[in-house]
C-alpha cells in the first residue's frame, strides 16, 4: 500500500512533449472547465521547481503567493470580514495604536471563557468576567463622533524655517526707511511689515578644500622669508576639527565605509585616502577618551539600565580562531548600553568577545556600593544578566507581545484576546509619559495591573483546559510568559522600571547598519575606537545635541576638557562655552597608551 506521505514518481519530459500533451487534453471531448483544470495543474507543476530553484522562499511565503493574504493552512480566512485586526507589535517604539477606528456600530463581547466557543476571532470590544475590565470603552466609535487619533499626525507636512537649527542667517536689507516714499511712484509712504523669510538649501562637499596662494619675497642680505598675514580662519591644520568630527559622523552614524568614502572623495575631486581617514578617526578618538570614561562611571551610577547584543565581525579575531591562538570562545558582539543618570540618558556602545551581560557587569563594577542596586531591562537570555552583580532585573514585555503577534494568523482566536490585552497596557504606559516615577508606577497598579491579572488567568485556562496544545509555539509563548512573568511585571512593582527595552533594540540599529556596510572591524582596537566614537554621537542625539559640534568643541577645547571634563558632558558643554568663553588652542592630538574599551 502506498504511503501517504511518499513522493510521487517523477517524470521528466522536455518542452515539446509538454507543449504535446496539452495539445492532445484541448482535443479530447471533456469538458471546458475540466480542460482547463488540467491544464492549470500542469502550469502550477512546471512552475513550482522552477521557482524553488530560483528564490530563497518560506513556507510561509509560499502558501500566500498560492492562496493569497489572509489564509491559513485550511485555506480559511483566519480573521473574520467584519472583525478588526489587533495592534501592530510595540518592536520599534514604545507606544501603541490600537485601529480602532474601524470597529462596527454593534458590540460584540467576546470573554476569555468564551473564546474557544466564538466563530468571531477578532473582537470589537473585550470584557473580562473577574476584573471587570472593559476594553471596549474607548475603542468603540459612534457614526456622529470622530475620534482625535483620525487626524493627521504631526510631522508630516512642509517644516517651518525654525526647524533648521544649524543654517546660516543672512540679512538682506533695504536701502529705504519707514517714512520713505514708495518707490512705485503711487504717492504713499512706507511702512513697518513683518520681514520675509525664505529658506534654501544648497549643497557643498564635506570635504572642502581651500587653496591659499601665499605671496612670499626674501631679504637678500638676511634671506628672511616675508609672507602676508594669515587669516584666522585659516588655522594651523590641514584637516581642521569640523572635517574630523563630518568625518567621524560619515563614517559611525551614517555608515559609509572609508573605501567608499575614498572612492567618493576622489570623484569630486578631493582626493581622501582610507589610510588618511583612519589617522583622522584615531586622533579624534584621543580628544574622546576622557569624556567616554566618564559616561561610563556615571551610567554606572544610574537608577535604570537598559543592555542587550548584536552580533560583530573582526578580523584580527578570526584569524586567531583559525589559528587556534585563542580560547573556546567564538562569539564577536556589539553591546549596546543605555543608562538613565539624573534625568539623562548615555548610550555606550561595546565591541569585541564579551556579551552583553560580561560588559554590563563591567560597567556595574563602577558603581558606588552605597547605592541601591540598579535597575537593569534586557531580555530573558541569561547572557545579558552580570554575574556576581545585584541588579532588580526586568524582562522585555514587548518580545512576549511579538510572540503572540506572529502567531496570530495561527492562532487567531487566543492571539488576539492576548494581544489586545498587552495592547492596552502598552497604551497607559504611553499615558505615564512626564509623569514622576512613583506616579507612573501608582497609575500602572491602577490600570494596567487588572489587565496584565486577567491576561495571566487567561493563559493559564488555555493550558489548563487544553485549549493549546502546550509543545505548540502557542503554549512555548504562554509557558515564556509564565517562566519570566515576575520580570515581565516589574513595572507593576518598581517605581522606574521600564515595561520594554525598544530603547536599546533602536540604538543597535546604528551598530547593525555600520556592520552591513562595512562588514568588519580589522582589529580589537579598531573595534573600540568605533564603539567608543559612536556612544558619543548617539548620546549627543539621546540629549537633543548637535554631534558635529560637539566633537569639534571636544578637539578645540582640549585642554579645558582635561582639567574638568564633567564640564564637557553633552548636555553642558554649551552652558560651559558660553559662560567661561574658552579660548580655541592648536589642537595636537593626545596618545592613545591604553586601550578604548572597558
Amino acid at each position: 500500500m502506498k504511503k501517504s506521505y511518499d513522493l510521487p514518481e517523477v517524470v521528466d519530459k522536455d518542452p515539446d512533449e509538454i507543449k504535446s500533451v496539452i495539445e492532445q487534453i484541448k482535443a479530447t471531448s471533456l469538458p471546458d472547465d475540466v480542460k482547463q483544470f488540467v491544464i492549470k495543474c500542469i502550469e502550477l507543476a512546471l512552475w513550482l521547481p522552477v521557482f524553488l530553484q530560483r528564490k530563497a522562499i518560506s513556507i510561509h511565503r509560499l502558501r500566500t503567493i498560492i492562496f493569497g493574504k489572509g489564509y491559513n493552512q485550511k485555506n480559511e480566512p483566519t480573521i473574520a470580514p467584519d472583525s478588526t485586526e489587533p495592534p501592530a507589535s510595540p518592536e520599534s517604539n514604545n507606544s501603541i495604536e490600537e485601529d480602532s477606528n474601524k470597529n462596527s456600530e454593534h458590540d460584540n463581547v467576546i470573554t476569555p471563557d468564551e473564546v474557544h466557543t466564538t466563530t468571531t476571532a477578532s473582537a470589537n470590544s473585550i470584557t473580562t468576567n473577574e476584573s471587570s475590565v472593559v476594553l471596549s470603552s474607548t475603542e468603540t466609535t459612534t457614526p456622529n463622533h470622530t475620534p482625535e487619533n483620525t487626524s493627521m499626525k504631526k510631522g508630516h507636512g512642509r517644516n517651518p524655517h525654525t526647524a533648521y537649527k544649524n543654517a546660516t542667517n543672512i540679512h538682506l536689507l533695504l536701502n529705504l526707511t519707514v517714512g520713505d516714499d514708495c518707490p512705485l511712484l503711487c504717492g504713499g509712504r512706507l511702512g513697518p511689515y513683518k520681514p520675509g523669510i525664505v529658506i534654501r538649501v544648497k549643497g557643498h562637499n564635506f570635504a572642502q578644500a581651500y587653496r591659499y596662494h601665499l605671496e612670499k619675497l626674501r631679504c637678500n642680505l638676511c634671506n628672511a622669508i616675508i609672507e602676508p598675514e594669515r587669516p584666522a580662519d585659516m588655522g594651523d591644520e590641514k584637516y581642521d576639527a569640523s572635517f574630523i568630527a563630518i568625518l567621524a559622523l560619515m563614517k559611525y552614524y551614517v555608515a559609509v565605509p572609508f573605501y567608499r568614502q575614498e572612492q567618493l572623495q576622489r570623484m569630486l575631486g578631493v582626493p581622501l585616502s582610507d589610510a588618511t581617514q583612519w589617522k583622522l578617526i584615531e586622533q579624534l578618538a584621543g580628544f574622546c577618551f576622557i569624556i567616554f570614561n566618564l559616561l561610563k562611571h556615571l551610567a554606572a551610577n544610574g537608577y535604570v539600565m537598559h543592555n542587550d547584543d548584536t552580533m560583530l565581525r573582526i578580523l584580527e579575531v578570526i584569524k586567531q580562531i583559525k589559528d587556534g591562538t585563542i580560547d573556546d570562545r567564538t562569539g564577536m558582539y556589539t553591546t549596546g548600553i543605555i543608562a538613565n543618570h539624573e534625568g539623562h540618558k548615555i548610550a555606550l556602545f561595546l565591541n569585541g568577545q564579551q556579551h552583553s551581560g560580561e560588559n554590563a557587569g563591567d560597567i556595574l563594577k563602577l558603581r558606588d556600593p552605597e547605592k541601591e542596586p540598579i535597575i537593569q531591562m534586557c531580555d530573558a537570555l541569561s547572557a545579558n544578566v552580570p554575574k556576581g552583580i545585584q541588579t532588580i532585573l526586568s524582562n522585555c514585555l514587548s518580545h512576549g507581545f511579538r510572540k503572540f503577534d506572529e502567531l496570530r494568523k495561527y492562532f487567531p482566536e487566543q492571539c488576539i484576546i492576548i494581544t489586545r490585552l498587552l495592547s492596552r497596557v502598552f497604551k497607559f504606559d504611553q499615558d505615564t509619559h512626564g509623569m514622576s516615577s512613583a506616579e507612573r508606577l501608582i497609575y500602572h497598579q491602577t490600570h494596567s495591573k487588572p489587565l496584565m491579572d486577567e491576561l495571566a488567568r487567561y493563559m493559564a485556562s488555555l493550558l489548563a483546559e487544553r485549549r493549546v496544545e502546550p509543545n505548540s509555539d502557542l503554549g512555548a509563548a504562554i509557558k515564556y510568559m509564565q517562566k519570566h512573568w515576575e520580570k515581565l511585571t516589574r513595572f507593576l512593582t518598581v517605581a522606574g522600571a521600564p515595561i520594554d527595552n525598544n530603547v536599546v533594540e533602536r540604538a543597535l540599529k546604528i551598530a547593525i547598519r555600520n556592520r552591513k556596510a562595512a562588514m568588519f572591524y580589522r582589529t580589537t582596537y579598531s573595534a573600540n575606537i568605533g564603539g567608543m566614537i559612536t556612544s558619543l554621537i548617539y548620546t549627543c542625539d539621546l540629549a537633543g545635541q548637535n554631534p558635529h559640534h560637539y566633537l569639534t568643541a571636544l578637539q578645540e577645547h582640549h585642554a579645558a576638557v582635561i582639567a574638568k571634563p564633567e564640564d564637557w558632558l553633552p548636555w553642558n558643554y554649551q552652558e560651559t562655552m558660553a559662560g567661561a568663553k574658552v579660548a580655541s588652542p592648536q589642537v595636537h592630538a593626545p596618545s592613545l597608551d591604553c586601550p578604548v574599551a572597558a
